[in-house]
């Protein structure tokens, strides 16, 4: 009984985190659309810029809609279902987690592309959509990470090692995110090391990921600056 009742505990937490995402990523839609409707409108026919508006445009309008309408049902089903008490299967919490995983790269993607036309867009407009974006993004790593690393699994540690973290109280799925948030917060410094060679693709990717945000928002501030004066 201790040990169903833990295992909805933690699928409710797991939930609410996929929860969380799904508000996060309806926020970032729209900012999207903001911003990609602006470089749609002040383009003068630049084939590059078109292509992103064009892509963005399309995830905005069209693909994020949908998916949000298909999402939104699984959630409420999830939620539903675990209310009556009733064990979730765990490709339930998979693929909404891949979705969002999907999405985070593509935000990403987009985000940069952006770059290359940022002049045609308002900094503040683009600057708003990485700052929004960097929420979903450490919450969506710390996902992944606490996937990979502590579910199903026999014990932590033997995909990703998390440095601050004291591994003699045990590891939680609160820590994974907590490293992802860190990470970023310091500047970069990884908290989470590889062990495997998944993990450490991984942890590349991610550590790839967050230095290219530091760039895009140290540009768009000094975008910001500079239209300011």
């Amino acid at each position: 009984m201790v040990n169903a009742s833990t295992s909805r505990r933690s699928q409710a937490k797991e939930l609410a985190v996929l929860a969380l995402l799904y508000l996060l990523q309806t926020v970032n839609a729209e900012m999207l659309r903001r911003a990609s409707g602006a470089l749609d409108n002040r383009l003068a026919g630049t084939a590059g810029g078109r292509v992103v508006a064009n892509w963005a445009l399309i995830q905005a309008d069209h693909v994020h809609p949908l998916a949000m309408v298909v999402c939104g049902l699984w959630l409420g089903g999830m939620a539903v279902a675990l209310g009556r008490g009733r064990r979730l299967p765990r490709w339930s919490f998979d693929g909404l987690g891949l979705w969002f995983s999907l999405r985070l790269l593509a935000e990403y993607l987009t985000i940069n592309g952006m770059i290359f036309e940022g002049s045609k867009v308002e900094p503040g407009v683009l600057l708003g959509q990485i700052v929004l974006y960097l929420p979903y993004f450490v919450i969506t790593w710390g996902w992944i990470f606490h996937r990979l690393d502590l579910v199903n699994q026999d014990q932590p540690g033997r995909i990703v090692l998390l440095s601050e973290t004291d591994q003699t109280r045990g590891i939680s799925a609160f820590d994974y995110y907590h490293a992802s948030i860190s990470t970023l917060l310091n500047k970069g410094k990884p908290t989470i090391v590889g062990v495997s060679r998944t993990g450490r693709l991984l942890v590349l990717l991610y550590l790839g990921m967050v230095l290219g945000l530091y760039a895009l928002t140290f540009a768009r501030i000094l975008q910001l600056t500079r239209a300011l004066i």
